[in-house]
């Protein structure tokens, strides 16, 4: 892969020559390189490399994400398989979850023996 500059400099001297097998082998590129860049040129008016298109792209958006949080702050008792059946998203429970918790969030599960705790004894007894 070339960097930036030698981009730029074998787009130019194309443009001097016109002669694609001696830039390719000049730059040790295919010619199929040659022309993709200078098409490149045309096209975009550079030749440098598209580093921000790089990577996997997410799956939830800015607005699937603001619209869980306007979910969690209607009703914050909610849980996120809740959440992804009210918004209909498409997103795995843990991408969902991740979302959350990068919001700021925080949930606790109240188990059956902590509800056990908040009834009084003698109620249970009677």
């Amino acid at each position: 892969m070339l960097h930036n500059e030698a981009r730029n400099l074998l787009v130019a001297g194309y443009a001097k020559t016109k002669d694609v097998h001696l830039i390719a082998k000049a730059y040790s590129v295919t010619e199929r390189a040659v022309y993709r860049l200078v098409h490149q040129k045309k096209e975009t008016g550079s030749v440098d490399l598209f580093t921000s298109r790089r990577g996997r792209k997410p799956v939830l958006s800015e607005e699937d994400k603001a619209r869980v949080r306007q979910c969690l702050e209607e009703n914050p008792d909610i849980t996120i398989e809740e959440i992804r059946e009210k918004l209909q998203l498409s997103a795995s429970y843990s991408t969902v979850e991740r979302a959350v918790v990068g919001m700021g969030y925080m949930w606790k599960k109240k188990s059956l023996h902590a509800t056990e705790r908040d009834r009084s004894r003698c109620a249970s007894k009677a």
